[in-house]
């Protein structure tokens, strides 16, 4: 008798143990199965914020199309057309930018960079979604600046920034000359001080 109840204790014992390894093993498993799903979340997230930065990215570059300053798209188009020339005049400080007032039919509303010397010395732009339509002075063989007529181009925002403004450098030379192009309200009084 006394037999028995060992043996039934025993038993007992032993199912409680293989019950606790039963549970502690799909303990584990549930704790493995929760680990995974948690991790394929995480991966998850990590590819959503991957396309929310892509889609930043490319609603920033949009935005830095849309938000650029005549001055900045003047540099980009002064670096486009004649970069020799725009560095010149910046570095003399006889460099500015204007809006065409409406006198020229041609260029009426057009924004321009100008060292103020003859036609052929500013370069009108006009910006329209991503397209850049530059009209410039340009001399053809024989031909006077007086004789000379438009020489129009077109180029987009988004080609400007992709050559002239992509690492930190570009973009601090480029923002360096746009804050040193100056109204050309300034220039009469630039010229006076000069002489």
């Amino acid at each position: 008798m006394i037999k028995k109840k060992i043996l039934i204790a025993a038993m007992s014992l032993t199912a409680l143990v293989l019950v606790g390894c039963g549970n502690s093993q799909s303990n584990s498993q549930a704790k493995s199965s929760t680990s995974s799903s948690q991790s394929s979340s995480i991966t998850k997230q990590s590819d959503s914020k991957s396309n929310k930065t892509q889609k930043q990215s490319s609603s920033t570059s949009t935005a830095n199309q849309s938000s650029l300053s005549p001055q900045q798209l003047g540099t980009l188009v002064a670096l486009y057309q004649d970069p020799d020339w725009f560095k010149n005049g910046i570095s003399n400080g006889f460099m500015y930018y204007g809006t065409e007032d409406g006198s020229g039919k041609d260029i009426a509303g057009y924004n321009y960079v100008t060292a103020n010397g003859d036609p052929t010395s500013f370069i009108y732009f006009k910006q329209n979604g991503d397209d850049v339509t530059i009209k410039q002075i340009v001399p053809k063989d024989d031909e006077t600046v007086a004789e000379a007529s438009f020489e129009t181009k077109h180029i987009t925002v988004s080609q400007l920034l992709s050559d002239y403004y992509v690492n930190q450098s570009q973009k601090d030379e480029v923002n360096g000359y746009a804050d040193q192009l100056k109204p050309e309200s300034q220039y009469q009084s630039d010229m006076e001080n000069k002489n």
